[in-house]
């Protein structure tokens, strides 16, 4: 995983969802959804949190919250913001998402994983990862995992870049699901890239219960530049279009991001 803190060394995870409209649907759909099952006694967990934008959210809802990520920088981050706006209900704390052993079982009403699922290219500590994650949740507790779909992938390197149509890719995504740092012309860091079917496989084969799975931001990624473009009122409105479509399968097997939330 070094590979993958050194990108996010270098990268503005900070800004990611808010710096325009399509950060930003991907983020409102994600607490969209997520406040019809986060009750308001709920303790939670977010691994992998990045810098902590729904950690923060939850937050300043008045959630106890333990806010993980691997990277030293996205930690310092959080807990910077933690120590400057006096949150006595956050910590912030460094951890691998597939050994969460620091955290006693059954500890939190909700565990978020909106981040880890991207970066581990191994089955196994896939499952180990969604493991750890049940085992620190109670019993009937609620667990939210983010995905990138594979589907979506190609056509979006293509879009801007053509060189990408190529067969060698087209079998690197619909063969091996996913790309690594150590690749001549990897453009991003170790990845994998899971299909709908797949994390629904992938979280049902662990007894988790299905309560939503919905397509984070739909295509708006696909129409980057035309939805950046919206007003206010057009933007709200696209919202409102996207919030009430984002369960489509047909949507959800395009969009960039997939959000799936289960119970225990």
């Amino acid at each position: 995983m070094e590979s993958v803190i050194r990108y996010y060394d270098g990268y503005d995870e900070a800004s990611r969802l808010i710096r325009d409209n399509t950060g930003k649907l991907e983020f409102i759909t994600t607490v969209h959804i997520l406040d019809k099952y986060i009750s308001k006694d709920h303790q939670i967990l977010d691994v992998g949190a990045g810098t902590g934008i729904y950690s923060f959210y939850y937050g300043d809802k008045g959630h106890p919250v333990v806010s993980t990520d691997l990277s030293p920088k996205h930690v310092e981050i959080i807990q910077d913001k933690i120590t400057s706006g006096g949150y006595s209900n956050m910590i912030a704390e460094r951890a691998d998402a597939t050994d969460l052993s620091k955290f006693e079982p059954g500890s939190f009403d909700a565990v978020f994983c909106l981040g880890p699922m991207y970066h581990l290219t191994d089955q196994t500590d896939q499952r180990k990862c969604i493991s750890e994650c049940l085992r620190v949740l109670r019993p009937g507790g609620i667990l939210a995992v983010a995905y990138i779909n594979r589907f979506f992938i190609l056509p979006y390197l293509v879009k801007n870049d053509s060189g990408y149509l190529t067969d060698q890719w087209v079998a690197k995504f619909l063969e091996q699901g996913g790309i690594s740092s150590a690749d001549e012309d990897c453009f991003w860091t170790d990845a994998y890239f899971h299909t709908p079917e797949e994390i629904e496989q992938l979280l049902g084969d662990q007894g988790v219960s299905k309560l939503d799975h919905a397509a984070a931001d739909g295509i708006g990624v696909i129409m980057k530049d035309t939805v950046n473009r919206f007003s206010k009122e057009q933007f709200d409105s696209w919202v409102n279009y996207h919030l009430r479509t984002c369960s489509e399968p047909s949507i959800l097997g395009i969009s960039n991001h997939g959000l799936y939330v289960g119970r225990k």
